[in-house]
């Protein structure tokens, strides 16, 4: 049903085929919950401001089947029990825990939700973050709370320039448009030496999906370590020259800083395979 004043795929006319599904999906319930894999996955609702005039919800760092179930339980609970504030525990939502609804900063919504764009048709909606604390019911941002569940959630309702360092920043901060397969947010075999711009980058290894990126030592350095791609970006930029590297591909930095691509030898794979097991992140 098309609703005054709205701008979507639905109240619209026409739908990209891309999103059709989605679309669909919204007509027929009143929203959908879209998730996205990543180095650390989130997921998010499309449809809740058209149909309720409701904030778009997003929740980060569990797995991904299971905060889709959890948005569709918050959903359902807020049409029973009515929308809950921010910054507001409630309860209802995961079992045996409360959570609760902080604002996103706007600076976040290009990078993460590209889907809700288009179904907005670029049009801004605000968005909540649903937030869930650690086994003893700490919230990310409490001093004591464990590790794990501060990270693993984006503090998106500060600005991206404001997040502390790591794998979320890195995604505000590069995507959309990350060139390579992998996100920003996705582990890199490297070196101490490679990650703090201390040595260049002298050859990248892309193999099953995951990249090597190493310089003149090679797999014999003594400093091998995992740091995100898209920090190594941001220390080396002429690495997005390797964003098109084929699986199964090594790519060799030469003298005029072109990138020179041969396969992958079996002895490299070994190699690769060797330091991935024995590794841990920088």
């Amino acid at each position: 049903m098309a609703i005054e004043g709205c701008s979507c795929l639905i109240c619209g006319e026409g739908a990209p085929t891309r999103d059709s599904g989605i679309v669909e999906m919204v007509r027929r319930h009143g929203w959908s919950v879209l998730r996205v894999a990543g180095g650390i996955d989130f997921a998010y609702t499309v449809g809740l401001w058209h149909t309720f005039r409701r904030p778009e919800v997003v929740m980060f760092g569990l797995d991904g089947e299971g905060m889709q179930h959890w948005l569709n339980a918050y959903v359902e609970h807020a049409r029973e029990h009515d929308w809950p504030g921010e910054n507001t525990p409630f309860n209802g939502v995961i079992d045996g825990f409360a959570t609760q609804l902080r604002p996103v900063d706007p600076s976040w919504h290009d990078a993460l939700f590209g889907t809700v764009h288009r179904f907005y048709r670029d049009s801004a909606v605000p968005f909540q973050q649903l937030v869930w604390p650690d086994r003893n019911g700490l919230w990310p941002w409490d001093e004591e709370a464990t590790q794990s569940s501060r990270n693993r959630q984006a503090n998106s309702w500060l600005p991206v320039s404001e997040h502390p360092a790591g794998a979320w920043r890195l995604v505000g901060e590069l995507e959309p448009g990350f060139p390579f397969d992998a996100g920003p947010d996705s582990w890199a075999l490297t070196t101490r030496a490679v990650a703090t711009g201390a040595r260049p980058i002298a050859r990248v290894v892309r193999d099953e999906g995951g990249y090597d990126v190493l310089d003149e030592r090679g797999y014999q350095a003594d400093d091998i370590c995992l740091a995100f791609l898209g920090a190594l970006v941001q220390c080396h930029p002429h690495l997005t020259g390797c964003a098109d590297l084929a699986d199964g591909q090594v790519a060799a930095l030469d003298a005029d800083q072109s990138w020179s691509r041969s396969p992958l030898s079996r002895g490299l794979r070994r190699d690769s395979t060797r330091a991935w097991k024995n590794v841990n992140p920088s």
